[in-house]
C-alpha cells in the first residue's frame, strides 16, 4: 500500500502557526506531537530541542527555521466534540509552545534536488 505525499506530510505535522513576525514565528504544538523522541521521520530523533531545525510548509517551498525556545502554558482541558465529561474537574491543562526563527527557504529544482535560499519573502498564514 503506497502512501501519497500529502499523507506523509500530514504525519510530520507537529503544530499550528499562531503568530508571525519578520524575525519570529510562534507555534502551538499538538497534543500528539512528540515529546522527547520523534519517530515519525523514519529514524528516531530527539524532538523538540533548542537550536534544532524545523520546516514550515509554504507556497514557495518550505521555510527552514531554528528553534529558539520551548515553553508550556496553562490552558483549559481541550473539549472533545460530541462528548460530555460531566464528572471531569476543570484542571489546568499544559499546552506546549515553540518560538522559531526563520532562516531561509528550501526549494526543489527541476531535477528534484533541494536548494536552500537565505531569507524569507513569503510567510505562512496562521492557523
Amino acid at each position: 500500500m503506497n502512501r501519497t505525499p500529502i499523507e506523509n506530510q500530514a504525519d510530520l505535522r507537529i503544530g499550528v502557526v499562531e503568530f508571525i513576525a519578520p524575525d519570529e514565528i510562534k507555534v502551538q504544538l499538538d497534543i500528539e506531537a512528540p515529546d522527547g523522541i520523534a519517530a515519525n521521520a523514519g529514524i528516531p530523533r530527539e524532538f523538540p530541542r533548542i537550536n534544532s531545525y524545523v520546516i514550515v510548509p509554504n507556497e514557495g517551498g518550505f521555510i527552514v527555521c531554528q528553534v529558539e525556545w520551548i515553553a508550556m502554558e496553562k490552558s483549559n482541558f481541550p473539549k472533545r466534540t460530541g462528548m460530555q465529561d460531566y464528572g471531569l474537574i476543570d484542571l489546568p491543562f499544559p499546552i506546549r509552545k515553540m518560538k522559531i526563527a526563520p532562516l531561509g527557504i528550501l526549494k526543489t529544482n527541476s531535477k528534484g534536488a533541494f536548494k536552500f535560499q537565505r531569507g524569507v519573502h513569503s510567510f505562512p498564514s496562521i492557523g
